[in-house]
């Protein structure tokens, strides 16, 4: 009787333990074993202000599946609407499956959307941020891991591109939203300095602001009707177009298309598909082969005698920080990786996705370096290379 009971005691101190074993909490790390029931959130702009990334959000679904990865949209006039883009972010991280979220485009409402995650006590979840539009200072103290395209050194590699094909003036389009953004102020600095450098005219051009009542619209009817204007007040001069917008780069390659003297160095998230395929009427998969993508946009161009026009970067840096952000989290949820910010990690991820990708710590004017946000910088292509 008294083995008996002996076993039994084993048993139930047995079966105790691995039951302790399974019981997630709201530990950093529950590991996909422990819980088959982990869920990655990814918020992005619906596709009229960020197809890339919506399309990167459905592509980890299909990778995933529906179980493991959960998508929303922030509203396409997130300036106004800003508690919408907190409350969506505060949804995700009401599920207890949910360990991680991805946002890109981080827009305004991040960092307000992070703290009042935290203040649930959700210390558990791992919060990236990509393309912030937050300063640094800001978003870096909310988010584990923030990732953006190495905006400020686009100043560089924008005007040598320019110097290149020999412009004489670029027009930049923006307007003030952007222009109080850290990084966009640090590349035009660069573009300023640069252009000095290089005998090129910079000229500033306020365009209307996406965001604002009249909306998207507005601002790609502006671009169509002020590229003419541009062209004509600068006759028989070499002129390069660049825009601070997403929703604009359509209607600004449409508008320097066919024009001979009009130049288009880069979109503002360079990429094979940000604004081509519309702008071409290419059926490309976004996200699919890179090369075979650059291969038709060249030849594209080439119909429109605008292969040595246009540029952008071999791959699509937005999408591949949305790719990373849930390959990392996933790996951070399974305990593969045990730092939420590992930037080992962070680089050889970058590195097996995009070719020649340069990875840096972010460092400010003031010479402050912040250790988990990190910008990756491409050299631009030229399309010349991909001609059949």
């Amino acid at each position: 009787m008294k083995k008996i009971l002996s076993l039994l005691l084993v048993l139930v101190l047995v079966m105790s333990m691995a039951a302790c074993g399974k019981t997630g909490g709201n530990d950093s790390n529950t590991g996909t074993e422990e819980n088959s029931n982990w869920k990655v959130a990814i918020l992005t702009g619906t596709v009229s202000q960020g197809e890339e990334e919506f399309r990167a959000a459905e592509k980890a679904v299909a990778q995933y599946g529906e179980e493991h990865i959960v998508t929303a949209t922030y509203p396409d006039n997130f300036m106004s609407e800003m508690e919408t883009t907190v409350s969506q972010l505060v949804s995700f991280a009401s599920d207890p499956d949910v360990k991680a979220i991805v946002m890109c485009q981080a827009v305004p409402g991040a960092k307000a959307g992070f703290d009042k995650i935290r203040e649930m006590g959700r210390d558990d979840i791992l919060l990236i941020a990509g393309t912030p539009q937050e300063d640094p200072a800001v978003i870096s103290a909310a988010a584990d891991i923030v990732m953006y395209a190495d905006e400020a050194a686009q100043g560089d590699t924008i005007m040598d591109t320019c110097k290149e094909w020999g412009i004489d003036v670029l027009i930049h389009y923006s307007f003030p939203r952007h222009m109080a953004m850290e990084l966009i102020v640090a590349r035009h600095e660069l573009l300023q300095a640069n252009a000095e450098k290089y005998g090129i005219e910079l000229v500033d051009v306020t365009a209307p602001d996406p965001t604002a009542e009249a909306g998207l619209s507005a601002s790609q009817q502006f671009i169509l009707e002020d590229v003419p204007q541009q062209l004509a007040k600068y006759e028989g001069k070499k002129v390069a177009f660049f825009t601070t917008n997403c929703g604009m780069q359509p209607s600004l390659q449409q508008a320097c298309l066919d024009e001979p003297n009009a130049y288009y160095p880069q979109p503002c998230c360079p990429s094979p598909y940000h604004g081509f395929p519309a702008t071409l009427g290419l059926e490309l998969q976004i996200g699919g082969d890179d090369e075979e993508a650059l291969k038709q946009i060249a030849a594209k161009l080439q119909e429109h005698d605008a292969v040595g026009r246009f540029s952008t970067w071999p791959s699509p840096v937005a999408m591949t920080i949305i790719e990373i952000g849930v390959e990392y989290s996933k790996a951070y949820i399974d305990g593969t990786i045990t730092d939420r910010n590992d930037s080992d990690a962070i680089v050889k991820m970058f590195n097996e996705k995009a070719d020649g990708a340069k990875v840096n710590n972010y460092t400010d004017v003031n010479g402050t370096t912040y250790d988990n946000y990190y910008t990756v910088l491409l050299a631009p292509v030229n399309f010349e290379d991909y001609l059949k």
